[in-house]
């Protein structure tokens, strides 16, 4: 019986080193900037003021300004080429190019099925991953041929958000984490209280709770805090190996490591 016991503590200890990240502080610095939204591939700076959205490069600053809607809901710049801007309140969603020029524009009014859309996420190629409040399912929509292919696993619980890689979808519920392949076959579901945000860094999962940062392994079985200094957390983001977090006075970006 001892023997068994010294081999379990001994898988447990590798799996958990294999599932274990570190953290190396690159900078912190004050913040001039109250409205940052998103950082991309590039380090480009996304923040959006009075309604505009402003590309932030270190050698220039693109605008973008739609007459039409106000109020982004939502930004997503996985792909910085394709840029998606979100408009909830109008059921309609924007695709800009690496310069802010209009490429796309998706109006979910207008579809047949009728679809009410309140959050998206990016995959790869021309989908995005939409929750449709009308039938309370995820959906993979192609927006280039204008298809959907409905997820009919349930989900439980009020939809937070939702984050995507090439490979995966997570669902965020108020009570659950749903984590989906990108054919739409659920491969995990975990219960989970007071998260309030997620963001994917390779297949792990970090989340924000209580104003401190944690992160699933990528079965979502172990659950791991970080140990950073304490923070007034007002967002944060993952882009490749770093992890920027924004309060209201810094601008702190750490580099991430496996152990």
């Amino acid at each position: 019986m001892r023997f068994f016991t010294i081999i379990y503590l001994l898988c447990f200890s590798v799996l958990a080193n294999e599932n274990s990240l570190e953290f190396k502080l690159i900078f912190k610095k004050e913040n001039v900037n109250k409205n940052i939204k998103a950082i991309d591939n590039f380090n480009n700076i996304y923040s959006i003021e009075n309604n505009e959205l402003i590309k932030s490069s270190d050698t220039k600053d693109y605008y973008y300004k739609n007459s039409l809607y106000s109020n982004i809901s939502s930004i997503d710049v996985q792909n910085s080429l394709k840029i998606k801007l979100f408009y909830e309140d109008y059921n309609s969603l924007i695709v800009l190019d690496n310069k802010l020029s209009e490429i796309s524009k998706i109006n979910f009014n207008i579809l047949s099925p009728n679809k009410i859309i309140s959050k998206f996420s990016a995959s790869n190629d021309n989908n995005i991953w939409v929750y449709n409040e009308v039938n309370s399912k995820i959906e993979l929509y192609n927006y280039v041929n204008n298809t959907f292919r409905i997820v009919n696993s349930e989900i439980s619980g009020q939809v937070i958000s939702l984050e995507s890689n090439y490979k995966y979808c997570w669902v965020l519920t108020d009570s659950h984490i749903y984590k989906f392949n990108y054919f739409g076959s659920l491969i995990t579901k975990v219960a989970v209280n007071k998260i309030e945000q997620i963001e994917s860094f390779n297949d792990f999962l970090f989340f924000k709770r209580n104003n401190e940062l944690f992160y699933f392994d990528q079965d979502l079985l172990l659950e791991n805090k970080f140990k950073l200094e304490n923070l007034l957390i007002k967002d944060f983001f993952v882009i490749n190996q770093s992890l920027y977090i924004y309060d209201s006075e810094h601008f702190i970006k750490y580099q991430i490591q496996k152990k």
